[in-house]
């Protein structure tokens, strides 16, 4: 296929077009012959989600994977089904997230896009764009509509295996998490709806990490639509709670577990997970590996073993919210100044949509770009910290250690000075990004989310302070100059014409002689010193 670029919008007829946007958005669209019913503009640009008056509602462990996307003109409809090729920014490598499309027809309520193509394979197989694929690797969404609404929102968030379930009922299984289901009996629902059942697993280092070797936990089962009554008790089985410190054995099969408890968190919609203890009113059915409960309310449910059980909410409220922090796809790029042989200015600019060229604020402020990072996934909202080792120190203050917090589609910018440690050597070193502080000495090293090596160019920057202060002392002067003889001569050729003042004319000559003495003072100043400092 060959593409044609456009800014925000094109025309098309029914002899159709394929189009791709050449603003660094990515976004191709393929409209095939014979689909629009008279000559249309189509528009397509990427807007941030504060200019749109109601953003969709994003819940727990939910993001962005792109600006919102809006289409026009809306409601613009296709005699046959259109193909919109998105990238995105959301890290969705491993199988505990996904993507989602919604879409909002008037700007105000959103629902999900039924991105079903009714056997239209040969648009549904069309191949992605070669050098668009290399860019974006595997984080192409594709959308295909036959209706264009005002905005599309592409969402990551945590999998949800969705069916939708009648009176007859059904049976739910996770592909993320081994031994996760929901069992809907008949009569449990009355009408058709759709069902959501979500798997979180919790890594077992995480929780280490937080609540020490001696808690374990579960995933986090959630039925979607929550806070929804069923008119029979639906049966859900979780995993036991498996402990990254394997010294921590437990024995569930004896139906004696004072240390187990089942959490639940009736919080619905956007709210934040409220976790209370139900162990003592909903019993619990153990078989080999996995426990088995019954409900009438849909909600979040997870297990959690551990000693302190008037801890545990607290505990589990504080481990949720650390893994709901949602992984993007980033880059980091170093740009350089270098003042003399011993000390330079680093600057990292870790940006998640970043444009292949220099950015403006680096090109105006003369920084030379030293190296970029490969595609790294970070935590929206989370902080990096930085190590270094080799010939060049960062200077800080004394146990304060260089970091800065990853915020998704904006421009993350941290600078500092770097001292070289010996004027002998290689101005070199190896910067690294972790996840954590540093650790001291003795303990298990981290492993760095990426390394980058450093090296000083040769070329010294030149000061121009000095020079453009200068300059701009000269131009001030001409211009108290010109103002002096202006006024002089204004002032000589009207002195001798005796006039009455008016009020007016009296105000204008106040705010001159006002104007003329803080031009004398300025003029002062600057004639005194000359560096302009």
């Amino acid at each position: 296929l060959h593409f044609r670029s456009f800014l925000v919008s094109f025309l098309v007829d029914a002899r159709g077009g394929t189009m791709k946007g050449c603003r660094h958005s990515g976004i191709r669209i393929i409209i095939p012959p014979r689909r629009a019913t008279m000559p249309i503009r189509v528009t397509c640009r990427l807007v941030k989600p504060s200019k749109v008056a109601n953003p969709p509602a994003l819940m727990e462990g939910e993001a962005l994977a792109t600006r919102i996307i809006e289409m026009g003109p809306v409601g613009a409809s296709f005699l046959g089904p259109v193909l919109i090729d998105v990238p995105h920014f959301a890290s969705v490598t491993g199988k505990d997230r996904e993507i989602i499309i919604l879409r909002s027809e008037n700007g105000e309520t959103w629902k999900e896009h039924d991105n079903s193509h009714e056997n239209d394979d040969t648009l549904f197989n069309t191949p992605h764009d070669t050098q668009m694929s290399a860019l974006y690797t595997g984080r192409i969404t594709r959308i295909i509509t036959t209706e264009f609404p005002q905005y599309f929102a592409i969402i990551t968030r945590i999998k949800q295996e969705v069916h939708v379930i009648g009176a007859d009922g059904a049976i739910l299984m996770s592909s993320v998490a081994n031994n996760v289901q929901a069992v809907f009996p008949p009569g449990a629902l009355t009408k058709k709806i759709k069902v959501g059942l979500q798997a979180h697993v919790i890594p077992a280092e995480l929780t280490a990490k937080l609540l020490g070797n001696c808690v374990a936990v579960s995933p986090v089962i959630t039925i979607e639509p929550r806070r929804r009554k069923f008119h029979k008790p639906i049966t859900l089985t979780i995993p036991v709670p498996q402990a990254a410190n394997k010294g921590m054995i437990n024995q569930y099969q004896s139906g004696e577990t004072p240390t187990l408890r089942l959490l639940c968190s009736i919080a619905g919609g956007t709210s934040e997970a409220q976790w209370e203890d139900v162990t003592g009113s909903t019993p619990l059915a153990f078989s080999s590996d996995k426990v088995s409960f019954t409900t009438t309310v849909s909600a979040r449910f997870w297990l959690m073993d551990c000693r302190n059980i008037s801890e545990v909410p607290k505990m589990a409220t504080e481990l949720y919210k650390e893994s709901l922090f949602v992984p993007f796809i980033t880059n980091f790029i170093i740009y350089t100044k270098r003042m003399d042989l011993l000390e330079a200015t680093l600057r990292i600019l870790c940006m998640t949509d970043g444009k292949e060229t220099m950015h403006t604020l680096e090109r105006q402020e003369e920084f030379l770009e030293i190296v970029k990072s490969r595609d790294v996934e970070a935590l929206d909202g989370k902080d990096l910290y930085i190590e270094f080792s080799g010939n060049l120190v960062p200077v800080t203050k004394s146990g304060q250690q260089l970091k800065f917090t990853f915020r998704a589609f904006r421009q993350n910018r941290l600078s500092f000075h770097v001292k070289v440690r010996d004027p002998l050597l290689d101005p070199v070193a190896r910067m690294m990004f972790m996840r954590d502080p540093k650790v001291a000495k003795g303990e298990p090293a981290q492993q760095p989310i990426c390394v980058l090596n450093i090296v000083l160019p040769d070329t010294v920057s030149k000061s121009e302070s000095t020079s453009k202060l200068k300059e701009l002392d000269s131009n001030l002067i001409s211009k108290m100059d010109m103002y002096k003889s202006t006024y002089m001569r204004d002032y000589g050729e009207k002195r001798d014409i005796p006039k009455p003042t008016s009020p007016k004319d009296k105000l204008i000559t106040d705010l001159l002689l006002k104007e003329q003495t803080e031009r004398n003072a300025v003029l002062n100043i600057v004639i005194d010193n000359p560096m302009g400092y």
